[in-house]
């Protein structure tokens, strides 16, 4: 497995595998040009789904192994592709999917980054968490504690949350989806999406609780 990292990480040129099968495909269809949007589509998504799934799974090489297998089912699936919903929405939903099979998958539990996310925050319970840049953590009481140490805490504790509350939480938290857009990516019902990302909240609140009281 790959280091665990806390910063984004950067797409790289397409990825080998889906390079063999476009020339593959290309090769069998000579005459057809059957995907001719795939490029722009990749362009224009891979470093999101890229830094989605490094938020869900907290792994780089995992998430660059499962970003392109993201990419070869969009490749492979594209002309069947019917327009119901934005591209977007779509391609979301089978990164979603990869992730939540991969992470039933494994044995193993991994979490998402809430690095930027004030402490005193989290612990006011609030439904929808305020951005970042709105607060620091330079007013919260506890905050003599080095922000990178609760980094780690945070990291730790996250490990916890169930894939079913992890995945709407960061689609919604650091993707900006909105609740219906989780429903449609996550094929799940709108009270659902709502009640798991409170549920998420609430879990780390709880989590977090003992260690802002010890201090």
């Amino acid at each position: 497995m790959g280091q665990e990292r806390t910063e984004d990480l950067k797409m790289k040129s397409h990825p080998e595998q889906i390079g063999l099968a476009m020339d593959k495909k290309q090769s069998e269809s000579p005459q057809q040009n059957p995907l001719p949007d795939f490029e722009e589509i990749y362009q224009s998504h891979g470093q999101q789904i890229l830094n989605l799934i490094f938020r869900m799974t907290g792994n780089e090489e995992v998430a660059r192994d499962l970003t392109q297998d993201v990419f070869l089912k969009v490749y492979e699936n594209l002309s069947s592709f019917r327009q119901e919903s934005q591209i977007f929405t779509w391609i979301y939903r089978i990164a979603t999917n990869i992730t939540l099979n991969y992470l039933k998958r494994s044995r193993k539990n991994y979490w998402v980054s809430l690095l930027d996310t004030p402490l005193k925050d989290l612990l006011r319970g609030e439904t929808t968490l305020p951005h970042p840049e709105r607060e620091s953590l330079s007013s919260f009481p506890e905050s003599q504690m080095e922000k990178k140490e609760w980094e780690k805490i945070i990291w730790k504790l996250i490990q916890e949350l169930p894939p079913k509350y992890r995945i709407p939480y960061v689609l919604h938290r650091y993707e900006g989806f909105s609740y219906k857009e989780i429903a449609e990516i996550t094929s799940s019902s709108l009270s659902a999406v709502e009640a798991r990302i409170h549920r998420a909240q609430k879990k780390l609140v709880e989590k977090l609780r003992p260690w802002v009281e010890e201090k």
